[in-house]
């Protein structure tokens, strides 16, 4: 089955290895302790990150819970979202920062919306 957005344009293959190896390299996760978090082989892990294999959603859902992020994110580009609400991929490291790093980002982004 393809997806259509609104513009009629077909998506053929949805393609994700390249967000969820570009996620988990800024946390800094090797592939081999991914894998043995997901008690899989890290072979298998290669080969989501490449479109080998697409996997299942059940390790879809690890990945993401691993990588603090949401599925939405991951299949962003293949939903019908507008872009004021896909997620930015700088955020992604927001949730490994420290609670007083954290704090201070809060603080900015509620400085920035009141002005």
């Amino acid at each position: 089955m393809k997806l259509e957005k609104k513009t009629g344009k077909k998506k053929s293959n949805i393609k994700i290895g390249h967000i969820l190896r570009r996620t988990r390299k800024s946390l800094g996760y090797p592939q081999e302790d991914v894998a043995e978090m997901l008690d899989l082989a890290s072979r298998y892990i290669s080969d989501i990150e490449r479109d080998k294999t697409k996997g299942s959603v059940d390790t879809l859902v690890k990945l993401c819970n691993i990588y603090h992020i949401t599925p939405t994110y991951v299949l962003q580009d293949y939903l019908d979202i507008s872009n004021d609400f896909k997620v930015d991929p700088n955020i992604i490291g927001f949730y490994e920062l420290s609670k007083r790093d954290k704090d201070i980002v809060i603080e900015l982004i509620q400085y920035m919306n009141k002005n």
